[in-house]
């Protein structure tokens, strides 16, 4: 099959969404031929995926990315066009005229009192866009989307959607050998490290960071010479904030591009930590990476998460310093309840959540879209 690939964001292993790029790979795999529309890529060459844009490291204007698709449909004969999240819009207009089908890889809904419109001139038309997304949903032969609450949403908008629910994969999957020298990366701190504590957050505020900082004070006390790595997009207001607490050699942050690094550190981690985004409606793909790992999770409850953490894979913390620091020093002194709940998250993510899993989803995704031409 020749796929055209449109994205308007970028693709790439360290990025906040990396569900795009486990697709791309998994379509690759399978042996299909992919040309790539994209605003920029670090992802590995494979011989079956050609960038028409995208493969740099600066970011291509979406005026570009719309003509380079309208310019090779023109062209060159695709049995199909993938389109991801807000892409879609601009993409289902192009299938009309070229009578292409339509993939829509969706990550949210635009409308309705849960969506989050793709363009800002949505809000001032709220009828005209919702009759707009409920025509790309009818357009669309196949709609893949990470989580039962999505797919839930979306069939709300357009009861008669076609949706293939595919969950996402740990990030552990796309690097099975990382030449990463663990004593370089311990290094980073002074002296050896007592434990070691990976934090993943996603905060679209500094609230939940400072209670995290004020959190990671408290453990401290306990345990002097703990190292934390975080992974955080609020990285420079952070380490302001941790230098106030006295604490901030405790604490390295790790940069967008350091993937590699921090899956490394999660190998080693005595705990892991996840804090999401409060009141988030659908699932971040991070907690996956955190089940796979061998480190105890220690998770902040959201109700967004029931499903996947319970008491037998994760230790669970209310977003207040004085729980957080309890939930992680318990890890940490409690050896056996570390295993039993780290064995009991990798076996979940084996049991249904592996790439292979992932893989034959997405295959049999397709041929449906096959079976429906």
């Amino acid at each position: 099959m020749h796929i055209l690939f449109v994205t308007f964001g970028e693709l790439s292993f360290g990025c906040r969404d990396v569900r795009p790029v486990a697709i791309l790979c998994a379509l690759a795999d399978a042996g299909h031929q992919i040309d790539v529309v994209a605003s920029h890529s670090t992802i590995p060459d494979h011989p079956h995926i050609r960038f028409l844009t995208g493969e740099t490291t600066q970011c291509i204007p979406r005026r570009k990315l719309r003509k380079t698709t309208i310019l090779t449909t023109g062209l060159m004969s695709y049995d199909v066009i993938h389109a991801v999240d807000d892409a879609v819009v601009w993409v289902s207009r192009i299938c009309k005229i070229r009578k292409i089908p339509l993939v829509y890889d969706a990550s949210r809904c635009f409308t309705s009192s849960v969506g989050t419109v793709p363009f800002r001139f949505w809000e001032l038309f709220p009828a005209h866009a919702q009759r707009l997304e409920k025509a790309l949903l009818r357009q669309a032969v196949i709609i893949l989307t990470p989580s039962k609450t999505l797919s839930v949403d979306l069939k709300k908008i357009s009861p008669g959607a076609s949706i293939v629910q595919v969950e996402d994969v740990p990030l552990q999957s796309f690097f099975p050998k990382r030449d990463i020298e663990l004593s370089k990366l311990v290094g980073r701190f002074e002296g050896e490290p007592a434990a070691i504590v990976v934090v993943s957050i996603f905060p679209e505020s500094g609230v939940e960071m400072n209670k995290l900082l004020m959190a990671v004070r408290k453990v401290v006390d306990v345990i002097p010479q703990i190292a934390f790595f975080f992974k955080a997009r609020l990285s420079t207001e952070a380490k302001a904030a941790a230098a106030n607490l006295n604490i901030l050699g405790r604490c390295k942050f790790f940069k967008i591009d350091e993937t590699e690094e921090y899956l490394a550190a999660l190998d080693i981690a005595d705990a892991a930590l996840f804090i999401p985004h409060v009141g988030a409606r659908y699932v971040n793909a991070e907690l996956f990476t955190l089940l796979r790992s061998p480190a105890p999770v220690v998770a902040v409850h959201d109700a967004a998460y029931s499903d996947l953490f319970t008491e037998n894979n994760s230790v669970q913390v209310l977003l207040n310093p004085e729980s957080i620091a309890e939930g992680l020093l318990r890890v940490i002194q409690e050896p056996l309840l570390s295993i039993g709940i780290s064995m009991e998250g990798q076996q979940l993510i084996a049991d249904k959540y592996s790439l292979s899993s992932f893989k034959h989803k997405i295959r049999m995704a397709y041929r449906e879209v096959l079976n429906n031409e």
